[in-house]
C-alpha cells in the first residue's frame, strides 16, 4: 500500500479547523465533528477489557502503565445528508459470542437513538474489517438489524472469512468468532455489496485499502471539502501503544507485518496532510489530529 492510492489534491485546506460538540444529553454519547462543511457523529459501543499481553514486543512499563487487564474503547461513527445515513461499522451487537467475552460493550443502540438515528434510516454501513466487534452489530438474532442499508465489504474480507470450512480449518483459539462471523454473513449476505478495497460510494464517502489487521481491512476517507477525515478501523489499537511506537504489535493482527506496514503509511500520511483521525480503539470519540514525534506519533484528541 502506498500513499499514491489516495489523490493528495484533495486533502488540501485548513489543517488546524475541527469543531467537536456533544450532541446527547448523556457524556460523549453522541459527539459531532465537523470535517469542513460535514459533521461525523462519533457514537460509542462500550468498552473491551482484554489482557495486555495482547500488545505484543511492548517493555514492561507500558504494560503496566495499561493495566492488566487494558481498557480499550469502542466508537463507531455515523454521518448523514439529506437522502442518506452512513455508518461506519456496526458495533458488536448482543449475540452470545460477544456478551459473554465482552459484556461491558454492545452499547450502540443506545447511543444511535440518542443521535435519532433509526435503525430503519440507515442507507450505507461501510465495514473496515469483519471481527465481531465491528460486525456483530448488523444482526439482531436471525434477522438484519439495518433492514435498509447497504452493507459495503471489501471482497477479500469477505471471501477471508466465508471460506468453505474455515469454521474448522481455523485455529482452535480462533474457530468461535469464525462462527460467529459466519453466522452473521448468513444474516445479512442479501444485503452486502462487495468492492475491491477502494471504492467511492458517493457523497464525498471513500475507502481505502489498509490491510494486516485481517485481509481485507480498509481505512474510510470522508471528503468535506476544506479538511479531510480518516477513519483507521484497528490500524491503532490504543493511543498510548501504536502512535508512540507504530512497530508494536496486536494479538490479532493476521499478518503483524503487514499491518504495521499500513500503520506506518497511514500515520505518516495524516500527521504529514493535516488530516482529522478517527479510530475505533482509541479514548471516546477517538477523534484527533496526529503529530510526528521522534520516531513515532502522538494522538492529540480534539
Amino acid at each position: 500500500m502506498t500513499r499514491q492510492i489516495i489523490n493528495r489534491r484533495q486533502f488540501v485546506g485548513s489543517a488546524l479547523a475541527g469543531t467537536v460538540a456533544v450532541l446527547a444529553s448523556r457524556a460523549n454519547a453522541a459527539t459531532g465533528v465537523a470535517v469542513g462543511h460535514k459533521q461525523v457523529l462519533a457514537l460509542s459501543d462500550g468498552h473491551f477489557n482484554m489482557p495486555v499481553d495482547m500488545f505484543l514486543g511492548t517493555p514492561e512499563s507500558l504494560r503496566a502503565k495499561l493495566g492488566n487487564p487494558a481498557q480499550i474503547a469502542a466508537n463507531t461513527y455515523a454521518y448523514r445528508t439529506e437522502e442518506r445515513t452512513f455508518l461506519f461499522d456496526a458495533g458488536a451487537g448482543r449475540s452470545d459470542f460477544i456478551t459473554k467475552a465482552f459484556p461491558t460493550a454492545s452499547k450502540l443502540p443506545e447511543d444511535l437513538q440518542l443521535a435519532g438515528i433509526a435503525s430503519e434510516d440507515v442507507t450505507d454501513i461501510v465495514i473496515t474489517h469483519m471481527h465481531p466487534d465491528h460486525v456483530g452489530g448488523l444482526a439482531a438474532g436471525n434477522r438484519i438489524a439495518f433492514p435498509n442499508a447497504r452493507i459495503h465489504i471489501a471482497a477479500s474480507e469477505w471471501n477471508f472469512w466465508n471460506a468453505q470450512g474455515f469454521d474448522t480449518a481455523a485455529p482452535d483459539a480462533m474457530r468461535p468468532m469464525v462462527a460467529a462471523v459466519q453466522e452473521i454473513s448468513r444474516v445479512v449476505e442479501h444485503n452486502v455489496v462487495l468492492h475491491n478495497g477502494s471504492a467511492d460510494f458517493g457523497d464525498g464517502v471513500n475507502v481505502i485499502p489498509a490491510p494486516g489487521h485481517t485481509p481485507g481491512h480498509t481505512a474510510v476517507v470522508l471528503d468535506g471539502g476544506r479538511e479531510q477525515l480518516v477513519l483507521v478501523g484497528d490500524l491503532t489499537v490504543h493511543e498510548d501503544v501504536h502512535f508512540a511506537n507504530p512497530a508494536y504489535g496486536w494479538a490479532l493482527d493476521i499478518d503483524g507485518d503487514q499491518a504495521v506496514k499500513s500503520r506506518k503509511t497511514l500515520l505518516d500520511m495524516i500527521s504529514t496532510d493535516g488530516l482529522i483521525m478517527g479510530a475505533a480503539h482509541v479514548s471516546r470519540p477517538g477523534v484527533g489530529r496526529v503529530e510526528r514525534n521522534g520516531s513515532g506519533f502522538r494522538f492529540l484528541p480534539l
